[in-house]
């Protein structure tokens, strides 16, 4: 069986994927990186020593599946944003196996950034790239981007028309869980405090001004009201989210006033069921085609380099 290896090493998780021709994923491993209890991230030194650690376990769980499997093809994220000025040694750590790799197996190596990996994750569930622009929103623990896409011969041409001034969504998140006292990273753990909260709390007035959101002034809002202390963790989680929501709907308007009419969501912030659900319900409201990640690949994964490898030899046909 013919398969294609994606290779992702970003700030938050090592991860490696197989895909078939068909663009069906065969394999999935991932080791999300440690954080020390209370910490809100890790350093560039600490990402690269535990991606390092991590790769040769996850080939190693690969082992059964790569024994009867032809590797046909090698994509690898080696930056985070396809930029010139777009740098993170994090990246290395993978980008050093799939070159090892490909030189080895005498394989193509096909090279894209983070982002691109996170959109053509969506992409992969629907079966296709195209070739049309299309609009994206890229939310994770360190991202909040509105962008526009188009498709070429390198993978997708990002150019980013807003997103957020300050914190992103994610750090918003991260943040008011770790003064919660929960584990970083914390977007699970606040969503689902929050899902036992009904009707959602309302949330706090998020500042936009020409495709901007400014989340750090209800983060300071929201520290306030931890440290007075007195209210229920699960409320607070509620209307984290319902402030995160207030300031996506406001990119969401700006860019249906620029004409969008295909958005594709990707990044770890696109895990959390209410984002998806109020993110649903605003599309199907503006007649906006919508695309989300199967479940399970919105938080960081390899199967959108797995995809582009596939479909790069697919062409080759």
């Amino acid at each position: 069986m013919d398969v294609f290896l994606g290779i992702d090493t970003s700030c938050y998780t090592t991860s490696l994927c197989l895909v078939d021709a068909a663009y069906d994923v065969v394999a999935d491993e991932r080791i999300i990186l440690s954080v020390a209890k209370g910490g809100r991230g890790l350093s560039q030194s600490n990402m690269v020593y535990q991606h390092t650690r991590n790769l040769p376990v996850l080939f190693e769980r690969l082992a059964g599946v790569l024994a009867s499997a032809h590797i046909r093809a090698i994509a690898v994220t080696d930056q985070p944003r396809r930029r010139g000025d777009s740098y993170m040694p994090a990246f290395l750590a993978g980008l050093g196996y799939g070159r090892a790799l490909a030189a080895v197996l005498g394989v193509p190596l096909y090279h894209l950034s983070h982002q691109e990996n996170h959109l053509l994750a969506v992409l992969r569930s629907m079966g296709y790239i195209g070739s049309e622009p299309f609009y994206g929103i890229h939310l994770s623990g360190g991202t909040t981007d509105l962008l526009r896409a188009v498709p070429d011969e390198k993978g997708l041409d990002i150019t980013r028309i807003g997103g957020t001034s300050d914190i992103s969504a994610g750090q918003f998140i991260d943040r008011m869980g770790v003064a919660l006292d929960l584990p970083f990273p914390a977007g699970v753990h606040v969503d689902k405090l929050a899902q036992t909260v009904n009707p959602p709390v309302k949330g706090a007035h998020v500042f936009c001004r020409d495709g901007q959101v400014s989340f750090s002034g209800p983060e300071s809002q929201g520290q306030r009201r931890i440290a007075a202390g007195g209210e229920d963790p699960a409320r607070l989680c509620s209307w984290t989210l319902s402030t995160v929501w207030r300031g996506l709907e406001s990119l969401l308007d700006y860019a249906a006033a620029d004409g969008m009419k295909h958005l594709v969501a990707a990044g770890g912030v696109m895990s959390n069921g209410y984002l998806r659900r109020q993110m649903s319900d605003y599309c199907r409201r503006h007649q906006i085609d919508l695309n989300l990640a199967a479940d399970g690949f919105s938080a960081d994964n390899a199967s959108g380099a797995a995809f582009w490898a596939a479909v790069q030899e697919g062409k080759k046909s």
